[in-house]
Parts: C-alpha cells; structure tokens; sequence
C-alpha cells in the first residue's frame, strides 16, 4: 500500500500496535554529526506491506486515511496489487538478510528478458525463488526478487548457489 507524507513508520508501529503485520523494506545509512552512527530509513518511501484480509484493510482505511491501495494496469484493467504469500516471504528474506547488500529498485527499471529464473539452494538465501541476471552497474549477476508495480530487491548471490527452476 501507499503511505503518504513518508509516514510509513508511523503506519507500521499503528499496525504493529494492532496485531497487524507490516513490513516495510529498510536500507542502512551513515548519519552524519558529532560522529558517525549508522541508521535505518525505509528503502522505498510511501512504501508498506501489509498482512491482511480485505475487510481488515477496509477497515484500516476507514480510520487512517493516509493508506492508499497500489494500483497497476492489467488486461486493460485497472486493479489493486496483491502479493501472493510464497512471493512476499521471498522478498522480505532478500531484504532482512543483509541490508548492506540489498538494492531496491522500482520495478520499471528490471527487465527480465534475459535472466533465467532459479531457486537459491545454498547459503542464507536456501529457498528463495527468483531471477539471476546482471544489472546495470553491477559486475556480478544477482538474483532478483520482484513484485511486479511495486518494487524489486536485488543481492548479489554465488553461481554455485542457485539451479534453474
């Protein structure tokens, strides 16, 4: 869903307060100051991923009128965009695994014509389905793990690590 004003925190401490999950995708960053500290802010603004029924979310957006649904073009149709389960656990693992290495990246700028999509059979990432390809500005190939309209996270695994799907 979309967050306005860049109050995707604020929304995911309301929901985590409510028993709703909600995950929002950080990246670390150096706040600079007196010293140097590192910190987390949300890789994507106006960006949250929520858990729940339709009703609940109905309800949620009934109370909090900064919750937009995502919308994308489909078939001619306009149409909310739901992440299926097995997808969205495969995002937030690329995601939380190492935030140093992760690149979210806006789905428009991933184009999979050439990557051959395989499953990671070995490392922290065993299990994860997605697509190995190179990306512009990167020397190795990485896997990708897309949610189509929404976003894509990128890491950088070992050849050796993935099979062809």
């Amino acid at each position: 869903m979309r967050v306005t004003y860049r109050r995707e925190m604020k929304v995911k401490a309301e929901m985590d307060a409510l028993g709703v999950q909600a995950f929002v995708p950080m990246r670390r960053i150096l706040q600079k100051g007196r010293r140097l500290k590192t910190a987390f802010e949300p890789a994507i603004h106006n960006l949250i991923f929520i858990h729940a029924t339709e009703e609940k979310v109905q309800a949620l957006k009934k109370t909090r009128p900064e919750l937009q649904y995502m919308m994308r073009q489909m078939n001619g149709k306009t149409e909310k965009i739901i992440v299926p389960k097995r997808q969205m656990d495969d995002f937030m693992k690329v995601c939380t695994t190492s935030p140093d290495f992760v690149e979210i990246v806006p789905s428009e700028q991933i184009h999979f014509k050439f990557g051959q999509e395989v499953l990671v059979v070995g490392g922290p990432l065993q299990g994860v389905r997605g697509y190995f390809q190179r990306i512009e500005g990167h020397r190795n190939r990485r896997l990708i793990v897309s949610i189509p309209g929404a976003c894509s996270a990128t890491i950088e695994v070992k050849a050796e690590d993935v099979v062809p799907v």
